[in-house]
């Protein structure tokens, strides 16, 4: 997850924004290399996108009260390996490399914060570890467990599996695969218990497959989504992907392994997907791209037009964007999920990810309907989102009408929890923070994903409707990226302030007043047009809809909304 720390100096009438390009998922193969295993063709659970949860009807707004998860708890077992080289060895990072410094990478380290229950960072402060922002993220219904082996020393330098977009990298990860292997306390079996892809066609996904399920290797180094030290563009960039099968449905096996399961070369554990993470990675880093290996796609633009923008309307609002970076360490306290992603895993895995109701268009009056939302940050006893379906989008596509989704995912963030990230987002200016309130996502299934969004501004699968689209300015005329841009995105009946409390900060708003009632009429294609920043803003079907934040809570964890026309 590349950590862009200057954003707020980029500033232009027409801004643009270096923006993150790594390649999460999608990795550009080498030609002839194929790829078999998909996340979207992993065996759903068949569970609701929105868990239909049915609430006593409140003329108040009540105290946040937790609720207590007994379901089915999923494990995944993970297999860290650490990896260095020749010319660039373990523990050699100085503290001009990075924020998160040590001075040895341990394997207790790794263990900790991968596994463990708290992580101690370099300014002394805990912060979770992948264990815990996802026990907390599902709502305790994914628990994380393995174990961590290494350091081994590589076969060639660095640069070798860096060079060329990464060329190499698969040999690396294959390495990593048998120096494992060959370790007596390493046990590469455990790390087999799904059968994701349903290889077998017996319609479960409970038992072994051959394939290692959830396999990271840590490489010595910075990586090159953070300019990667002394080896610049020649170090290794971040990302998940798969190792180049050998040919089409075989993945590459590895050497000294037998596996009953496996239907793959001499009956040998294979490894098709995996992560590779530098050195100096936080919890934030591990968290997105684990989330990638959960099946979770980007919600940044990941396209090569992404240079020529300043941001998608997501950015920290989600753990897949930009909201991976939070903490004054960058990193070290990354944000929710997106809705939308809850819902997806809630879909793929069950469990506890999302608890809510849902409202058709067709059902809304001019009367309404009220709900109570919780914060997003914790699993509480109300919905965590509200999802209003609208009436789906029609296209002609060669020769055939098709349908699309399109919907609100409606959520209430508040600043505790895994959401107390959005006060500690950090630039060269200081501290900034993210707003409070209803967070409204509209969501457009014509689109596959937030990418080439400057082809199409205001049109894109997911993002955030903005409470204060208007351009947000400096006293020259200068506009900011799309980070601070939909800062002030939710709707409240209370004011959370600027961005930045610094008194000489120069993207100060005249006014901050709060904003508590959402209208489509307002997010016209002619309003998009107006704004300085249009890749940040929305265009929504015009339906005549209203959302209304109509109370809240003392401390603001708990709210009442109303939809209506």
């Amino acid at each position: 997850m590349k950590k862009i720390v200057i954003a707020a100096l980029l500033l232009s009438p027409l801004t643009g924004n270096a923006a993150h390009a790594e390649g999460d998922y999608m990795q550009t193969k080498a030609d002839g290399d194929k790829v078999e295993l998909k996340s979207s063709e992993k065996l759903k659970v068949n569970e609701p996108v929105v868990n239909i949860h049915k609430m006593a009807r409140t003329s108040s707004v009540p105290a946040f009260k937790p609720r207590t998860y007994k379901g089915k708890v999923r494990e995944e077992n993970v297999l860290v390996v650490l990896m260095d080289f020749p010319d660039s060895p373990q523990s050699t990072l100085t503290k001009g490399d990075t924020q998160n410094y040590y001075d040895n990478y341990t394997k207790a380290y790794y263990n900790t914060l991968f596994f463990g229950n708290t992580d101690k960072a370099p300014d002394g402060s805990y912060y979770n570890t992948l264990k815990t922002y996802y026990e907390k993220a599902s709502g305790s219904s994914l628990r994380i467990k393995g174990q961590v082996t290494g350091w081994y020393r590589a076969k060639h330098p660095l640069k070798y599996y860096g060079d060329a977009n990464d060329k190499n990298v698969g040999e690396l990860i294959m390495e990593a695969a048998v120096k494992a292997a060959t370790d007596p306390k390493v046990n590469m079996k455990q790390y087999d218990r799904y059968d994701y892809y349903d290889l077998d066609k017996d319609g479960n996904i409970y038992e072994p497959d051959g394939i290692i399920d959830k396999m990271v290797v840590i490489f010595s180094g910075v990586g090159e989504s953070e300019g990667g030290g002394r080896l610049g563009s020649r170090s290794i960039w971040e990302h998940v992907s798969e190792v180049p099968f050998t040919s089409p449905g075989h993945p590459q096996t590895i050497t000294g392994t037998t596996s009953n399961y496996s239907k793959f070369y001499k009956k040998r554990l294979a490894v098709a997907e995996y992560g590779i993470m530098a050195e100096d990675s936080t919890v934030g880093t591990l968290a997105h791209e684990f989330g990638h290996m959960l099946g979770l796609i980007d919600e940044y633009d990941v396209s090569s037009s992404a240079v020529e923008h300043g941001g998608e309307p997501v950015r920290y609002w989600s753990l897949m964007s930009y909201g991976a970076d939070a903490g004054k360490i960058h990193g070290t306290m990354p944000v929710s999920l997106s809705p939308l992603a809850k819902s997806d895993l809630q879909q793929l895995y069950g469990g506890n990810w999302t608890l809510g109701s849902e409202i058709n268009y067709g059902t809304i009056t001019a009367k309404g309907k009220e709900f109570l939302l919780d914060q997003a940050g914790i699993k509480g006893s109300n919905n965590d989102v509200v999802k209003v379906n609208l009436p789906p989008i029609k296209k002609i596509q060669a020769g055939k009408v098709m349908r699309y989704n399109q919907y609100y995912l409606l959520e209430w963030r508040s600043h505790n929890g895994l959401d107390k990230g959005l006060s500690y987002i950090y630039d060269p200016f200081g501290k900034n923070r993210y707003g409070k309130g209803l967070v409204i996502w509209y969501v457009n299934e014509s689109y596959r994903d937030n990418g080439d969004i400057i082809k199409h501004p205001g049109k894109s699968l997911l993002g955030v409707v903005d409470a204060n689209p208007q351009s947000i300015r400096s006293k020259d005329g200068y506009s900011p990226v799309t980070d601070t841009q939909i800062y002030d995105a939710a709707f409240n009946t209370r004011n959370y302030g600027n961005y930045n409390s610094n008194p000489n900060y120069f993207f100060k708003k005249p006014t901050t007043a709060p904003k508590p009632l959402f209208s489509d009429s307002n997010y016209t294609q002619t309003a998009l047009n107006h704004l300085t920043l249009r890749e940040a803003g929305r265009v929504l079907p015009q339906l005549g809809l209203k959302i209304k934040v109509v109370d809240q809570n003392s401390d603001g964890t708990v709210a009442k909304i109303k939809i209506y026309k």
